[in-house]
């Protein structure tokens, strides 16, 4: 159902008001010892990761269940795909810069920006495949596949990562503003999988009805 010209002012509105909490939870996050306020360029990359790995994962969700008859789920699986991509790619850029930031050098070989990399280049082989193939099953297949390999690197290869986490031996003002940004990125993220899927969702409609 398309969405109507109030709810997507609502979701506008929505968006910019979760756009000031996150600004308003990275500037309460005090320095830490070391990091200085350099600690929240590395927590916000956290939470846009973790909000980024929840994208990823609806989509292949989505694509396992329109694999399995759902097939009104396509226009949402497209719209999740079209937000992780980006959102990656800016993850990816955060997590060089951070690491220039706060280790003063980029080490391309580390294993967790590998994995980015390797991602990245996993989600931008989806995205050949939706052009190039006209079937949406070909995607929906490969939703599936790269969640699934970035549980497995997440959860398999736990070495990728600080064994530690920083975040959650912190204190409750590290705590609060972290959950702060992840709140804020992923009400930003989902209400644009809103507005993305039900235009998808309307140009499917359409196209159908032009066929028949």
């Amino acid at each position: 159902m398309p969405l109507t010209k109030t709810t997507r002012t609502v979701l506008y509105v929505v968006m910019l008001a979760a756009a000031a909490v996150c600004a308003l939870s990275v500037l309460s996050i005090p320095p830490a010892v070391g990091l200085g306020y350099g600690v929240r360029l590395a927590m916000f990359h956290g939470a846009s990761t973790w909000v980024n790995m929840a994208t990823f994962t609806l989509a292949g969700a989505v694509g396992a269940a329109y694999l399995l008859g759902v097939k009104r789920l396509r226009a949402w699986g497209e719209a999740f795909r079209w937000v992780s991509l980006p959102l990656w790619t800016i993850n990816t850029v955060l997590g060089i810069v951070s690491m220039k930031v706060l280790w003063g050098a980029i080490l391309w070989d580390e294993p967790r920006l590998l994995m980015s990399f390797g991602l990245l280049g996993g989600a931008l082989v989806v995205f050949a495949v939706q052009m190039i193939f006209d079937s949406p099953r070909h995607p929906a297949v490969l939703d599936g596949l790269l969640a699934a390999t970035l549980w497995v690197l997440v959860l398999v290869l736990p070495n990728l990562f600080h064994p530690d986490s920083p975040v959650f031996a912190s204190g409750d003002e590290y705590l609060r503003g972290f959950f702060g940004m992840v709140g804020s990125l992923a009400v930003i993220a989902f209400a644009v999988v809103v507005l993305l899927g039900s235009r998808r969702q309307e140009v499917g409609e359409i196209v159908i009805a032009l066929d028949e």
